[in-house]
């Protein structure tokens, strides 16, 4: 996320700041540190992300052909 977003996930997420304390603090505008936390969850979202599964790899059921055992009555 870099050194640039850092504080402000720092200060909302871990020191439990609310946006309006983190904006009169940086002398931010009014909803700003609304708009720059939205920008580092998107940032982190991006990282952590787990890469999408290729089309092979997708699971499309359980079983192999005939995987069902046959009922007897």
């Amino acid at each position: 996320m870099g050194p640039e977003l850092a504080g402000v996930a720092l200060d909302v997420c871990c020191f439990m700041k609310g946006l309006e304390t983190v904006e009169r603090e940086r002398q931010w505008p009014a909803r700003s540190a609304k708009l720059m936390l939205r920008t580092v969850l998107m940032a982190l979202s991006r990282h952590y992300k787990p890469p999408a599964p290729s089309r092979r790899s997708r699971v499309e059921h359980w079983g192999a052909e005939g995987y069902r055992p046959e009922l007897y009555s």
